[in-house]
């Protein structure tokens, strides 16, 4: 699972880089890579649960199930209705001061309340930014959050470098571009061969399975991290994570950037040899008629 997800923060950046946020593909990409995290932090939720209990059984999987999806639930249905209500309140006030710390105090509280009920922390504090975004003053409030959210991220990669024995790493660089390519691979083909089954456009397809190929990120961390504090997979795991999270980040930029050039080239390349067989199916009937 954690080789598997793809980093949306780092597509979102490239995108932005290239200028094609409002293309069809990248519309697919972030709406599949978004669904996909929501998917992927919903299961690190369950298995965190089931794992915490140190039992694996039907009934602690239905048990675990039941409370994350009443949890979610609850978050949605009930939460969308209070919290983004509340943070339009809190920024007509114009205190920019106070709206960042409500912002961070929804984040703080849906936290602590799934780590009560034994579901992942990263589940509650994503939640909390589903919800705020659900705001009016969500623009404002993701430009004040943005030095947080900095903050944070260095801590949390502080924490899980901490963990990481180093030199290990020489010993997986390896295995983890063979995993990468791997990961790859059954990436590409399962997405490209769904969007060309959904009679989407050549270009777009293998621009979307380019853009959601690019695995690993600030997720993999996370679900690395997840497993290895219930007991549910080894230590040894988090250095071969990491690599794959370290080589991933400097090549998905690449990968995407020149695949979607690579496609425009080929798109033009196939214009054109159309483009002449049309020209040539066009003289031969003037040929014929001048005979």
């Amino acid at each position: 699972m954690a080789i598997s997800v793809t980093s949306t923060v780092i597509v979102m950046r490239v995108l932005g880089e290239l200028n094609m946020m409002k293309a069809e593909a990248a519309t697919l990409i972030l709406g599949t890579a978004i669904i996909e995290d929501i998917i992927i932090i919903s299961l690190l939720a369950i298995f965190q649960s089931t794992g915490a209990s140190g039992e694996i059984s039907l009934y602690e999987i239905m048990i675990s199930v039941g409370i994350t999806i009443g949890f979610i639930a609850g978050v949605l249905i009930v939460g969308s209705k209070i919290v983004p209500k509340l943070m339009d309140i809190i920024a007509r006030t114009n205190q920019h001061d106070v709206l960042i710390v409500a912002a961070v105090g929804v984040a703080f509280g849906f936290a602590f309340l799934s780590f009560q009920l034994g579901i992942s922390v990263a589940a509650g504090a994503f939640f909390a930014g589903v919800l705020v975004a659900e705001s009016r003053s969500h623009a404002v409030t993701s430009v004040l959050a943005n030095p947080v959210k900095d903050i944070f991220a260095a801590l949390f990669f502080v924490s899980v470098g901490a963990l990481m024995d180093f030199t290990l790493i020489p010993q997986f660089i390896i295995p983890a571009l063979i995993l990468i390519g791997v990961s790859i691979g059954a990436k590409f083909m399962p997405v490209y061969i769904s969007a060309r089954l959904q009679k989407i456009s050549n270009i777009t397809s293998t621009r979307t399975a380019l853009g959601l190929s690019s695995s690993g990120g600030e997720i993999a961390l996370v679900v690395a991290k997840g497993g290895i504090d219930v007991g549910a997979a080894s230590p040894v795991i988090l250095p071969m994570v990491g690599t794959m999270t370290i080589i991933t980040t400097f090549i998905s930029p690449y990968v995407i950037k020149y695949g979607w050039k690579f496609t425009e080239r080929f798109v033009k390349r196939q214009d054109k040899g159309s483009g002449g067989e049309n020209q040539q199916q066009q003289q031969q009937p003037s040929n014929s008629d001048e005979s």
